[in-house]
């Protein structure tokens, strides 16, 4: 910042203070400073929005009016730059005030030095720059996630439009021509009608995948043991699938549709791989501190600890895509959904002792008011 001159801003009813703070900024030695003085609340306003500034000076006592009230005046007009309110006597809650309504800094006039004053400017120019950056690149980030969102979209349509007049032309071929194929012309007719609805189903994969982390979804007061049951519901497990919850679940404040899809990811993977004729399930809570850790287990076949992490990965599966209706990315939608509230999730397992998936969400450290009753 050394060589470059910042025009400040004094909005002060008294010259004495004016001279004061001139002179301490020509004292200072890394930055040069060039500052102007007005004394009254309406000057203030007719020149808060001068671009030539780079941060303003408030006194908060201004005759009838006061410097936060300026404050509020001005951001409400539009004003970017950096503020700075200064005060004769230290008051937390007019320091309170004006940090709330957006000043960058709160000065004590009788504390205030030459080093005080040229660093607190130039920490204000920083900060406010920052979050001008941070703002641009949010905006930036909202466009970029709208354009994928509406990409993604656009490419289903295309995509599954044409499938669903695959599907229906393989389903006509079966439905009219049954008697005109033998055995091989059948098996690669409902070979290609598999292909098709597994190909229709990558690609509601893709997009749920897509749409996770990328919308603002309301949170509320969850009961893990109410999501299983509806999971359990619309998973329409056999009879012969045995789901026990065997421990206490805590309460979560989080999105509902994403717990459900947490739950009933892992509950149906558990099913769905599993190689004995009666699937058992395990599902429970410990605590872990600042966390809660809950664990999904099974009775399977177990997984090889070389894939511990390949099977979170998208479209990674441990069998052959025509031998199940995996697809490979619901796993990767639990780990992006657990991520997203800053929690992790793992896999403990050996080959023919089944598999334990474990996932931490985070503690409700405050309640809502309105969840309170």
């Amino acid at each position: 910042m050394e060589g470059s001159i910042y025009h400040i801003l004094l909005v002060d009813d008294d010259e004495d203070d004016y001279i004061v703070t001139r002179d301490l900024l020509k004292d200072a030695e890394r930055t040069n400073f060039q500052l102007d003085w007005v004394n009254t609340y309406e000057l203030a306003l007719a020149t808060s929005l001068n671009p030539k500034y780079a941060a303003y000076l408030f006194d908060y006592r201004l005759g009838r009016n006061s410097g936060l009230e300026l404050l509020q005046e001005v951001i409400q007009r539009g004003c970017q730059k950096p503020i700075i309110l200064l005060t004769g006597l230290g008051d937390d809650e007019i320091d309170r005030q004006a940090m709330k309504m957006g000043a960058e800094d709160y000065l004590i006039k009788c504390q205030i030095d030459t080093h005080l004053l040229e660093r607190s400017i130039l920490h204000a120019i920083e900060r406010k720059q920052a979050k001008e950056k941070q703002a641009e690149l949010f905006e930036e980030l909202k466009t970029v996630n709208q354009e994928l969102t509406n990409f993604a979209y656009i490419v289903s349509h295309d995509l599954k439009a044409p499938l669903r007049g695959i599907a229906s032309l393989t389903d006509w071929l079966i439905s009219d021509y049954t008697d005109s194929l033998d055995e091989s012309g059948k098996q690669m007719l409902n070979l290609l009608g598999q292909r098709t609805r597994r190909m229709s189903d990558l690609i509601n994969g893709i997009l749920e995948y897509s749409r996770v982390g990328r919308f603002n979804q309301n949170s509320i007061m969850l009961d893990p043991q109410q999501i299983i049951a509806i999971s359990v519901k619309s998973l329409d497990l056999t009879t012969s699938t045995c789901v026990t919850i065997e421990t206490d679940l805590p309460k979560l404040f989080a999105n509902r549709t994403k717990i459900e899809q947490v739950f009933q990811n892992l509950i149906s993977n558990a099913v769905s791989h599993n190689d004995k004729t009666e699937p058992k399930i395990r599902i429970g809570c410990i605590d872990a501190g600042k966390s809660w850790q809950f664990y999904v287990a099974d009775n399977g076949p177990g997984i090889e600890s070389r894939y511990f992490e390949k099977i979170f990965q998208i479209f990674q599966t441990l069998v052959a895509p025509d031998s199940s209706n995996s697809t490979g990315i619901g796993l990767a939608i639990v780990k992006k959904i657990i991520e997203s509230y800053n929690g992790k999730i793992w896999v403990e397992s050996e080959i023919g002792q089944g598999a334990t998936f474990c996932f931490t969400l985070p503690k409700i450290e405050v309640i809502p008011e309105e969840f309170i009753g």
